[in-house]
C-alpha cells in the first residue's frame, strides 16, 4: 500500500525531470569522418593529380560547453572544441608493370572557441553553433614531406544533438563545416589555397 501511494509521487516527479532546463555544462568525445575535397589547387602545389588527394579522414574530437544563460526551453552556450583528422591516398599502377602513385597525406588539426544556442530539455537538445580558431592543415607527399606551417585562421559552423540515456551519459552527433584561410608559401613549403571541408561526427556526452 505504501508503494502504491508513492508511485504518482514517483512519476510526478520524473515528469518534472523532463521539464527541467539544460543543465549547465556538458562535455563532449566523438569520432569523426572528415570529407577532404579533391581540390586542384591543393593538388598542383604538391605537385600531384587531384585523384591522388585523400579524401576520408578519420579521427576525433573532444569538446567542452557551459551555459549560463538557461531560460525555458533556451540556452546559451559557450565553449570550445579541438578536432583531429587524417587520411592517406596512393594512386594504384596506370598499368601493369608501373610504379604506384606517390603517397598524399592530409592533416588536420584545429582548436576553436564556439558559441552555440540549445533548445530542449535536460534529458535532450539540439544545437546550432559556430567559431573562429585556428588550425595545422597540411596536405603533403609522403616523400617529399614539407612540415607542419604556421596555423591558418578558420571558421566552423554547424550543429547537432545530444540524447541522454541516464543521468550523466549521451549519445551525441555533429555535422560541421569548417573553412581553411589560405596559407602563404614559406622556406620549404609551398602555398595552399583556402580549404573547405565537412566533417561527420557521433559519440557521447558527459555532464
Amino acid at each position: 500500500m505504501l508503494a502504491l501511494a508513492l508511485l504518482p509521487l514517483s512519476a510526478g516527479t520524473a515528469v518534472a525531470q523532463l521539464k527541467e532546463p539544460i543543465g549547465p555544462y556538458v562535455a563532449d568525445a566523438r569520432l569523426t569522418f572528415a570529407r577532404f575535397k579533391e581540390d586542384p589547387g591543393i593538388a598542383s602545389a604538391i605537385g600531384v593529380g587531384a585523384t591522388n588527394l585523400p579524401t576520408r579522414g578519420l579521427g576525433f574530437v573532444f569538446g567542452a560547453h557551459w551555459y549560463p544563460l538557461r531560460r525555458g526551453s533556451v540556452a546559451l552556450g559557450i565553449g570550445g572544441e579541438f578536432i583531429a583528422a587524417q587520411d592517406t591516398r596512393t594512386l594504384a599502377p596506370a598499368a601493369a608493370g608501373q610504379p604506384e602513385g606517390p603517397t598524399v597525406e592530409t592533416t588536420l588539426r584545429s582548436l576553436s572557441p564556439q558559441i552555440s544556442l540549445n533548445f530542449g530539455k535536460q534529458d535532450g537538445w539540439s544545437y546550432i553553433s559556430g567559431g573562429m580558431g585556428s588550425s595545422a592543415f597540411t596536405v603533403q607527399r609522403i616523400d617529399q614531406p614539407i612540415g607542419e606551417g604556421a596555423r591558418a585562421r578558420t571558421i566552423n559552423y554547424g550543429g547537432g544533438a545530444r540524447w541522454f540515456t541516464n543521468k550523466r551519459l549521451a549519445v551525441s552527433v555533429d555535422l560541421r563545416f569548417y573553412s581553411v584561410a589560405a596559407q602563404p608559401a614559406a622556406i620549404g613549403r609551398p602555398a595552399l589555397p583556402k580549404s573547405k571541408m565537412m566533417v561527420i561526427s557521433g559519440g557521447i556526452a558527459l555532464r
